[in-house]
């Protein structure tokens, strides 16, 4: 356990130490503060106080997933493409381990932009808002710290899906474009297909994955995408697809020849 441990700290140095993360932080939080000023200008006779800002800048958890697409895809396959996987496979620890802390590494990593997301439009918020008038729109219940909670519970939820798989793509092919590409193809055509196959009713689409990551739907007896469809079964959905994910690209890893 105590060398895994090291493993992660040496994958979190990777990250840190490099100016691409601090500037993809800088921009997390310049984007909360150019979101609260536009709002404060567009909105600024609304009455809607912190938490209802925290409500509305929640829609930029896509830059969370953007930077953490990034770094995912980039964190295997970076290593074969600088030639410093074999320096690292030398250490005596098994593949296991490496490719585990890595995955480890990749989801502190996006668990801290989410953080520095919650927290920096919490203060904001109020310094911007202040407490009070908690409506984000006329004629709705106020919005509390626990829906609040809940909201980026189901965002953390679709984010681990998808890193999970830009990681894993990035494992299988040794190639960050390509696992960047395709979560981005994924994010922006996933919506619009799932829309259409819902529409058509097909009944087999309630197995696609992207049917499934969007759990807020079941919050307060909604009705989900499709017949059959339920709270227990889009999870039993999410965790087949994330064995999947996982099991793919930790065997690909340790079969793997890197002697050329």
């Amino acid at each position: 356990m105590s060398s895994l441990w090291s493993l992660v700290q040496n994958e979190n140095m990777k990250i840190y130490r490099r100016p691409r993360t601090w500037v993809m932080a800088g921009l997390v939080f310049a984007a909360v503060v150019a979101f609260a000023v536009l709002m404060h200008s567009f909105a600024s006779d609304s009455g809607i106080g912190a938490f209802a800002y925290m409500s509305n800048a929640a829609s930029m958890t896509f830059l969370v997933f953007i930077f953490s697409v990034v770094i995912a895809a980039d964190i295997v396959a970076g290593e074969f493409t600088w030639g410093t996987i074999k320096l690292l496979l030398i250490r005596p620890v098994s593949r296991s381990k490496v490719l585990l802390s890595k995955y480890i590494a990749v989801l502190l990593f996006l668990l801290a932009m989410l953080a520095l997301l919650f927290l920096s439009s919490l203060a904001v918020g109020f310094i911007v808002f202040g407490a009070s008038g908690e409506a984000p729109v006329a004629g709705e219940a106020a919005v509390t710290l626990g829906d609040l909670f809940r909201d980026y519970g189901y965002r953390l939820v679709e984010l681990v899906m998808n890193v999970t798989f830009a990681f894993m793509i990035s494992t299988v092919f040794r190639s960050s474009a390509l696992a960047i590409s395709l979560a981005f193809v994924i994010m922006f055509a996933s919506g619009t297909v799932m829309a259409i196959l819902i529409g058509m009713k097909y009944a087999w689409a309630k197995y696609i994955l992207f049917a499934n990551t969007d759990l807020a739907v079941y919050a307060n007896g909604g009705v989900p995408p499709l017949e059959g469809m339920s709270l227990g079964f889009s999870i039993a959905v999410l965790l087949a697809y994330y064995v999947v994910f996982v099991a793919l690209a930790w065997f690909i890893f340790r079969k793997r020849d890197v002697a050329g």
